[in-house]
């Protein structure tokens, strides 16, 4: 809709009223202590508390992880215990602005970034397809454990139609890669869950992860996302809430048990890749947008094409960008290709059977490089103007709210035309994926090690 106010001056009355009462938040946490690695953490987390009956957002999600965690109690009355430490988190607090994960992550900020090897985060749940958006070190792994999961209704793996509806309602273009890529690609992490906290201040490899796509919406925050809603045009058996449950279930699982913490970093690399490349063609065609401004206004052609009718006021002329130097984000790219190889190699060329014979010495010492890796891609200078944010490749945008912008310092200072910073900016970005690709090389060495 386009609003229009005037032609003349508009006095408006605007009266605000705000509840400020300070309340208690409530974060439920429970542990269940590993066995072999008890100081390596794989965390799972829902929020329990919404803006009005919330069956939808976030009770949905939070069904699924209090049936996973039945699961596990029936699993540990029976002897099982994990390799590593599983941690469940019910967070409050969560629709007024993340508080309740937010300060519990910052309250414990030094243990998680020693102990956390990933945090597993649901919200909403619906009908449909499988959504996964993370760390893409995670990706591989994911594309694994959508493989085994059934879909419910269609009695197919949920990986077949993840696939599936990105042929069949995905961009064109990308279909070849669908068809032929070993893994679908997971989306970045911006914000809007509690999930941010980990991954874009702490740099705790994380993901988000619900079913949806075939849900009718337009109940969103409203009074009408309640029982009867959800059960007559939602999931009205629960059977995605269980498929939710097996999948994450699944993944905790897994991540607990692997000796070795099933990180793949071939996937990071072709994706920081491509974002390499979106960079590069945003800052030719925002470049390109601005000289032909300047020439359209030294033509007078604003002043030609302006309608005395409807006048409008051109633009005023600015500098033409000097030339970005991608160099040290392309080197990072290389080299982060590099080591991820050297990782991948390794890994292949590593069996149970021969992990089975490492000392938990140097299995722990393996794992603490693979724990470190997604810590390498922050900084401690966080992002221009919000220090909070230390990820330099995920964050939300500044502007955007929940929406993402990947290698979000680069990214965002070429869309606001600041040349400068957007240069100093790339320097700092090649840094982390030097260090990253460090991190990785040296734990590709040290798997090779220990066969």
């Amino acid at each position: 809709m386009t609003y229009r106010i005037g032609p003349g001056p508009a006095k408006v009355h605007l009266k605000v009223k705000s509840n400020w009462d300070i309340k208690p938040v409530y974060d439920v946490i429970a542990k269940i202590p590993g066995a072999t690695a008890p100081d390596e953490w794989v965390m799972r987390g829902n929020h329990h508390d919404a803006w009005v009956n919330g069956a939808e957002d976030p009770i949905s999600g939070q069904m699924s992880l209090l049936e996973e965690a039945r699961g596990f109690g029936q699993m540990l009355a029976k002897g099982w215990k994990p390799r590593r430490t599983i941690i469940y988190c019910a967070w409050d607090g969560e629709e007024p602005g993340l508080l309740g994960s937010t300060e519990w992550a910052e309250a414990h900020a030094d243990e998680l970034q020693q102990h956390a090897v990933a945090y597993l985060n649901t919200d909403s749940n619906d009908r449909g397809y499988l959504g996964i958006e993370g760390s893409h070190i995670l990706e591989a792994f994911f594309n694994d454990v959508a493989k085994d999961i059934q879909d419910p209704e269609t009695h197919t793996s949920v990986w077949r139609r993840w696939q599936a509806n990105r042929l069949r309602f995905g961009a064109a273009a990308d279909r070849d890669e669908v068809r032929t890529r070993p893994n679908l690609r997971i989306g970045a992490l911006g914000s809007g869950s509690d999930y941010s906290a980990f991954v874009q201040h702490l740099g705790v490899a994380s993901a988000n992860i619900g079913y949806n796509g075939e849900t009718p919406g337009g109940i969103y925050h409203s009074i009408y996302d309640d029982f009867y809603w959800y059960t007559h045009f939602s999931d009205t058996s629960f059977v995605y809430g269980r498929a939710l449950a097996q999948t994450i279930g699944t993944s905790v699982m897994r991540l607990a048990d692997a000796q070795i913490i099933p990180f793949d970093y071939t996937g990071l690399a072709e994706t920081v890749g491509k974002y390499q490349k979106e960079l590069e063609k945003l800052a030719k065609d925002e470049a390109d947008s601005l000289t032909e401004q300047n020439r359209e206004l030294r033509d007078g052609v604003f002043a030609a094409v302006n309608d005395p009718r409807n006048p409008t006021i051109a633009p005023d002329s600015v500098p033409t960008p000097t030339h970005l130097d991608f160099a040290p984000l392309e080197n990072g790219v290389d080299a982060l290709t590099r080591a991820a190889a050297q990782y991948a190699a390794a890994a292949a060329d590593t069996d149970g059977s021969a992990l089975d014979r490492v000392s938990p010495d140097k299995l722990a010492a393996i794992n603490s490089l693979l724990i470190r890796s997604e810590r390498a891609l922050t900084s401690a200078e966080g992002l221009p103007n919000r220090p909070w944010y230390r990820h330099l490749l995920y964050a939300p945008g500044f502007y955007t709210g929940y929406g993402v912008k990947t290698v979000p310092g680069v990214r965002e200072a070429i869309e606001q035309k600041e040349w400068g910073l957007a240069d100093s900016e790339i320097v700092r970005v090649g840094k982390v994926l030097d260090d990253e690709a460090a991190v990785v090389t040296q734990a590709a060495a040290a798997l090779r090690g220990a066969r």
